[in-house]
C-alpha cells in the first residue's frame, strides 16, 4: 500500500515569484505628496463646500485605482492555487469513493462482534445472578464490558462488582423497609405510605420523626374533637338513636347501620379516616 501511494504521489513544482513594483519609489513619491497636499485642516464652509467634495472624490478616485491594482494582481497569483486546489480535490473524492465503503463493512463487523460480545457477557450475568440473589434483567451492562479489549477476567470482575453493590442495596431496603414497618405497626399507623416512601430513596430516621409528628398531630386533633364533644354533650339530649342540641333543636347525630363491602386495604383507609374525623363506630361480629 505505501509503495502504490508513493508511485502515485503527486510531484508538485512550487516556483512562487515575487511581486514587485518596479516604480515603487516613483508611487511612493506620489501617495507622499497627494497625503502631504491635503493632510490638512480644511475648513468647510458653504462657499467652499462644492470644492472639498470634489477634492474628496478625486482622492477616492486615487484610493479605488490602488485597490483595483492590488486586486487584479492578488487574482492572477490565485488563478494556478484555485486550479491546483480542483485538480488535489479530484483526486481526494477517487480516492475517498473507495473509502467509504470501506467503511461501511467496517462498521458492519464491528457491529457484528460487539453484538456477539453483548450477548455472552448477558449469559455471564445469566450464569452469574443465581449466585448473588439479584435478578439478571435488573444489571446494567456496563459499556466498558463490550469493548473489543476487555477481557472475560475483567468482564467477570465487573460484573461481580456490580451485584454485590446491587445485593447490598436490596439487603440495605429491605431492613429499611422492615424498620419502618414495624414501627409504624408500633404507632398504630399505616406502614404502606411510609414503605413506599423509603423505597424512593427517602431516610429512614427522617421517616420515623415524620411518623411521630403526624402520630403527634393525630392525638392533638383527637384531644380537641373529644374536649368539643365533651363541651357538646352539656347541651345535648339523645333520644332513641338520636342525638339533639338542647340549645338549637337540632340533631347533632344519629346512629345508622351500614353493611359495607370493601377490601382489605379499602377497610384500613376507611377506618383511618373516621379515626382522624372522630367517627364512632363498632365492629359486630
Amino acid at each position: 500500500m505505501a509503495n502504490e501511494l508513493a508511485i502515485v504521489e503527486p510531484v508538485i513544482d512550487v516556483k512562487p515569484m515575487p511581486i514587485t513594483i518596479n516604480n515603487l519609489d516613483q508611487v511612493q513619491q506620489a501617495v507622499t505628496a497627494i497625503v502631504s497636499k491635503y493632510n490638512q485642516d480644511f475648513v468647510v464652509t458653504v462657499d467652499n463646500v462644492k470644492d472639498v467634495k470634489n477634492m474628496r472624490a478625486g482622492l477616492n478616485k486615487v484610493s479605488k485605482a490602488i485597490d483595483e491594482k492590488r486586486l487584479a494582481i492578488k487574482r492572477q497569483y490565485a488563478e494556478p492555487v484555485k486550479t491546483f486546489d480542483a485538480q488535489m480535490n479530484l483526486f481526494k473524492e477517487q480516492i475517498d469513493s473507495v473509502i467509504s465503503p470501506l467503511d461501511t463493512k467496517i462498521r458492519e463487523v464491528v457491529a457484528q462482534e460487539r453484538a456477539a460480545k453483548q450477548e455472552r457477557v448477558e449469559g455471564l450475568i445469566a450464569e452469574m445472578a443465581p449466585n448473588y440473589g439479584v435478578e439478571a434483567e435488573s444489571v446494567d451492562i456496563e459499556p466498558s464490558w463490550l469493548n473489543k479489549s476487555a477481557t472475560k477476567k475483567q468482564i467477570v470482575e465487573g460484573i461481580a462488582g456490580t451485584m454485590t453493590l446491587m445485593k447490598k442495596h436490596a439487603d440495605q431496603l429491605a431492613a429499611d423497609c422492615s424498620t419502618i414497618t414495624k414501627y409504624a405497626e408500633i404507632q398504630k399507623v399505616d406502614p404502606a405510605g411510609w414503605v413506599d416512601q423509603v423505597k424512593q430513596g427517602q431516610d429512614v430516621e427522617y421517616l420515623m420523626r415524620a411518623i411521630d409528628n403526624q402520630v403527634e398531630r393525630q392525638a392533638e386533633k383527637q384531644r380537641k374533637l373529644e374536649a368539643k364533644a365533651a363541651e357538646e354533650r352539656t347541651h345535648q339530649q339523645t333520644k332513641g338513636d338520636t342525638v339533639v342540641d338542647t340549645n338549637t333543636g337540632e340533631v347533632v347525630s344519629r346512629a345508622v347501620l351500614l353493611k359495607i363491602t370493601a377490601t382489605i386495604p379499602q377497610m384500613k383507609l376507611l377506618k383511618s379516616y373516621m379515626d382522624s374525623e372522630g367517627i364512632k363506630y363498632e365492629r359486630e361480629g
